[in-house]
């Protein structure tokens, strides 16, 4: 999530209601949150002071967030393609990101969004053995001709692509907000 919109939310203002409080147009709001870029000039003066601290503290959260190493990016990324692991080998959607995890679990920002990733590997691998273990018994009732079990194995496929390629673009955004479930395995 970008620090303009962590600050919004927590100040309990909407988008439109913070560029009336600091003049500056809804669009330069949407563009801030958005591309989670440190504001400059007067747009930076102005939001700090509508979020109640000075710019030289706001500019330094967009610092701090930036200090997240390229290399650790690069291998957040990694992590959450090596999920896709799965086409090839049986649970290597957890196996592999775990060794991977495992091996720069030091870095914080590694350490959590490859807790993240697993996590949702976990859940993922738990709801299709669901699913295919009951669709045999479900299939008269919905397409008696055609196998469910085939086409859940493929929604949830494809499904667990689309979210492994939604992780892949903000983890490219350097948005480490992704995949916050409720329900936490790790």
């Amino acid at each position: 999530m970008s620090i303009i919109k962590k600050l919004r939310e927590k100040l309990g203002v909407t988008q439109l209601d913070l560029a009336e409080k600091t003049g500056l147009s809804l669009r330069t709001i949407q563009r801030l949150e958005y591309n989670n870029r440190a504001p400059k000039g007067h747009s930076l003066k102005e939001l700090a002071h509508a979020f109640g601290i000075e710019p030289a503290d706001l500019k330094l959260q967009f610092n701090d967030q930036n200090q997240v190493q390229s290399s650790e990016v690069v291998f957040i990324k990694f992590i959450n393609l090596s999920a896709l692991a799965c086409i090839g080998i049986p649970f290597g959607n957890i196996i592999l990101p775990i060794v991977l995890w495992k091996r720069k679990r030091s870095s914080k920002t590694i350490d959590e969004s490859g807790k993240k990733i697993i996590n949702f590997q976990i859940l993922w691998t738990i709801v299709l053995c669901f699913l295919l273990s009951v669709s045999p018994f479900i299939n008269r009732f919905f397409i008696p001709s055609k196998p469910l079990i085939l086409i859940v194995l493929a929604m949830a496929f494809l499904f667990n692509f689309i979210v492994i390629g939604y992780t892949a673009l903000s983890i490219h955004r350097k948005d480490f907000g992704f995949l916050n479930l409720p329900i936490r395995l790790l």
